[in-house]
């Protein structure tokens, strides 16, 4: 209850113009009993991020076939419109979970998770000799999802599907060219 009267409220309103104590007093409950669930608002919009885990993992699993470049890409292709699709709340989940500290109980938040997911996947790659890379799958992970996420982060409200992902295969075949040795 609390969760989704939040976002309802974000939504109208914006996350910055959002008090606890409006949230508080739709739902009927007592700050403390807020706290008692989120020690900050900011750590309402990290458990919102986390709660998407799951369909994040069910994208990955989707991508286990094929040419490595091309599982890669369907895979940014899939979180870009998931992003799209719930643009104004994922981009407030974004923004604070680049700007949230790690910690003990957010160490599986959704952007671990993504970065996880890329690193085994081309980790897997150079296992299987799909790809020859000098380059450390770990930093090659890196420099992937950086640049996805400064694309999503570029995005506005109303953004075309199909420029943002022409966009973003343009910086994938520059960074591809870096990390596969041909």
């Amino acid at each position: 209850m609390i969760v989704r009267t939040a976002i309802e409220l974000f939504k109208e309103k914006g996350y910055d113009n959002v008090t606890v104590e409006e949230i508080t007093q739709l739902c009927g409950i007592a700050k403390g009993t807020f706290f008692n669930y989120f020690p900050k608002k900011e750590h309402l919009l990290l458990h919102v991020g986390s709660s998407y885990n799951d369909l994040l993992n069910e994208i990955v699993r989707k991508q286990r076939e094929g040419n490595l470049k091309d599982r890669l890409m369907d895979l940014f292709r899939d979180f870009l419109r998931l992003y799209l699709k719930h643009f104004e709340l994922l981009r407030l989940v974004l923004i604070e979970s680049f700007q949230s500290t790690p910690d003990s109980t957010h160490d599986a938040s959704n952007l671990a998770l993504f970065q996880e997911s890329i690193r085994e996947l081309l980790e897997e790659a150079k296992v299987n000799g799909s790809l020859r890379s000098r380059h450390d799958a770990k930093d090659c992970t890196t420099v992937l999802v950086a640049v996805f996420y400064q694309t999503l982060l570029g995005v506005t409200a109303g953004a075309n599907e199909d420029e943002l992902m022409a966009a973003l295969q343009k910086k994938f075949d520059v960074i591809w060219e870096g990390i596969a040795d041909a």
